[in-house]
């Protein structure tokens, strides 16, 4: 997952600085960049599960590594716009593939409910810390003959990395993992059955809010930093640093005793957490108090998405997550893109103004779901059927 994760990270920024030229089509060519990229999670949708159903998830998992090490390679050599985007579209709908993949593989594995939820933490330690050092990587790498050379190394990176992959799944992942049958064949996307899986909707929908909200803060926080209380572009590197750590360490040192309150219930109370912290980068005045909320942002974010990822893979039966983990997936990638789309039409001019106001939005949402969330009947989490 970190090899899968950085590699990723890495490539978009090598690929953003090669565009980053210079000439006046250089922001339109970045967030076309950025936009194929989500474009291609998209796009994983609906061509994860028939994948998936068709080879089974070992095999999606190694073959992924594999495309991904040929994609990078090939961009080395292009300096073509279409190029990049191309590249940029086929990675990111791999990288949602990928972790799709991960999503029903994982709980196959795990002979436990509490072995699942430890192995889930470590698992979003992992590919977090990937988004960490990706953007770092692609920046060290795009120096090396502005970037020629750089995605070559990695390219070699990832295809060192694959035949470990391939091995460790051999030993781990059966073959028919990832091609269970369901009533009816079905072999594409089931949006509607995972809403209808039990509590999966209520507890969905404060992480969806979340989203939505934490897409506005990446566009708006700079504003922020830079313009508003014109700091230093140090300030603004220190804030982000602070935000990639909290996304480490969550998942690790507080997942295990948030999911205490009930998954889906952990998970409103994190989205609560996130909207308090957002609202305090919307009012914070100084450096360090930003970098404290930064962090409480990453933090609480990490939690939320581990425990809705356990809740998921634990509450969808073994034969369903073929389909509907792939859909959990899509309801994520489309919402950073609404987001996204929608923090365009915010007023840039208002950065803190509209962080306080997103920020309540989402405070409110998580108290909502937290709320709604503990007072539903309990039901034991153990509709995976675990072996």
């Amino acid at each position: 997952m970190f090899f899968g994760s950085f590699g990723d990270e890495a490539a978009q920024v090598a690929f953003a600085l090669r565009l980053a030229d210079g000439s006046p089509e250089s922001p339109a060519h970045i967030s076309a960049l950025l936009a194929a990229g989500l474009a291609g999670g998209i796009l994983a949708g609906p061509l994860a599960p028939r994948v998936l159903a068709a080879i089974g998830a070992r095999q999606v998992i190694g073959a992924i590594f594999l495309a991904e090490a040929l994609l990078i390679a090939a961009a080395s050599v292009l300096n073509e716009l279409w190029g990049y985007l191309a590249v940029s579209a086929a990675l990111g709908c791999l990288g949602a593939m990928l972790w799709s993949a991960v999503l029903v593989a994982l709980p196959a594995v795990m002979s436990s409910e509490a072995a699942l939820d430890g192995a889930n933490r470590v698992v979003q330690t992992v590919r977090n810390l990937g988004y960490v050092v990706g953007p770092l990587l692609g920046a060290a790498l795009f120096a090396l003959s502005s970037g020629t050379r750089g995605l070559l190394i990695l390219a070699a990176l990832m295809l060192l990395a694959a035949p470990g992959v391939l091995l460790a799944q051999r030993s781990l992942v059966g073959p028919d993992v990832g091609r269970e049958t369901v009533p009816g064949g079905r072999k594409g996307l089931d949006v509607v059955g995972l809403l209808r899986t039990p509590r999966v909707a209520r507890a969905l929908a404060p992480l969806i809010v979340t989203v939505l909200v934490t897409s506005a803060l990446n566009v708006l926080l700079i504003v922020r930093v830079r313009s508003e209380l014109e700091l230093e572009a140090t300030t603004y590197g220190a804030v982000v640093a602070g935000l990639s750590v909290g996304l480490v360490a969550g998942p690790l040192l507080l997942a295990k005793h948030a999911g205490r309150f009930g998954e889906p219930a952990g998970a409103s109370l994190a989205a609560a957490v996130i909207g308090v912290a957002i609202a305090g980068l919307g009012v914070a005045q100084t450096a360090w108090q930003l970098v404290v909320a930064a962090l409480v942002v990453g933090i609480a974010n990490g939690v939320q998405n581990t425990l809705m990822a356990g809740f998921l893979m634990k509450q969808v039966r073994a034969e369903y997550r073929p389909h509907r983990m792939p859909s959990y997936v899509l309801i994520l990638q489309s919402t950073v893109f609404a987001g996204f789309i929608g923090a365009g039409f915010i007023d840039v001019t208002a950065a803190g103004t509209a962080l306080v106001a997103v920020g309540l939005v989402a405070m409110g949402a998580g108290t909502l779901g937290a709320v709604a969330n503990w007072r539903s009947t309990p039901q034991p989490v153990t509709r995976g059927a675990l072996p």
